[in-house]
């Protein structure tokens, strides 16, 4: 049965639901983790170290960061300590799961065999569309607050007039160091206070092996489901005589 190979495909994509902390989640499905090597030299600029993701999360970071070609020179290193400190969770992957958990128990819906009227199979394969949808925008396109996790997130402390921060663009893990351009600003308290355009930023993208991988499925399960729809939209209804109900039979 095609469903069989839909469900077959939402299986492969486990590891990005094994963070959305729901029981339907696989247990035997966590992801491993990944370490993304860093080194980067821009004019002045260095940064050097890695990042370690499980998932949706980084765990540990140990960055080196020599930024000279600002009115606010930084020399400095940003650590999230796996053995310390609370995971840095990426928003993005974690809206991303959890649209394709939606889309999942709508195709369970239907492969389970319950019998349903054209019109509302049609309008389940058109919601499992939508849902894979959004799940793949969350790869491509930073929505929402993308530093929420900033906040006493490296130890020791950033210093005054820095800001580092990770978010998800064009299916890359993407870092940010943000220098305030007036040196007057360091005596700001809150610098998360001050508008974007007092920062010079500086942008590193890294792939992200698994995360490419899930979107390559994505994009693959999301052509299946549009194939079957469109069978479903000229597939002539049959009426059940016992229910006056309609069996969709997309063998």
């Amino acid at each position: 049965l095609v469903f069989n190979d839909i469900n077959d495909r939402f299986e492969r994509l486990a590891p990005l639901l094994q963070h959305c902390d729901h029981v339907e989640a696989p247990h035997e499905s966590k992801p491993s983790d990944e370490t993304i090597p860093l080194s980067s030299t821009l004019r002045d600029d260095h940064v050097k170290g890695h990042i370690k993701m499980k998932g949706p999360l980084i765990t540990k970071t140990e960055l080196f960061i020599e930024i000279n070609n600002t009115p606010v020179p930084i020399k400095t290193v940003a650590c999230i300590r796996e053995e310390e400190q609370t995971p840095w969770r990426l928003n993005q992957l974690g809206h991303a799961a959890n649209y394709l958990l939606l889309a999942r128990r709508k195709c369970r819906a239907i492969a389970s065999g319950r019998v349903v009227t054209a019109r509302e199979a049609k309008e389940t394969m058109a919601e499992i569309l939508d849902h894979l949808k959004r799940c793949k925008l969350q790869f491509i396109l930073p929505t929402g607050e993308i530093n929420s996790q900033s906040y006493g997130a490296f130890c020791p402390e950033l210093p005054p007039g820095l800001i580092v921060n990770f978010h998800i663009r064009d299916i890359k893990l993407v870092l940010t160091i943000s220098c305030l351009k007036n040196p007057q600003d360091l005596h700001v308290k809150d610098r998360y206070s001050l508008p974007k355009n007092a920062y010079i930023d500086r942008t590193i993208m890294l792939t992200v092996l698994w995360m490419a991988e899930a979107y390559q499925e994505l994009s693959a399960l999301q052509n299946e489901v549009q194939l079957v729809y469109q069978k479903l939209a000229t597939l002539p209804p049959v009426e059940s005589a016992a229910t006056g109900r309609v069996h969709v039979c997309t063998n």
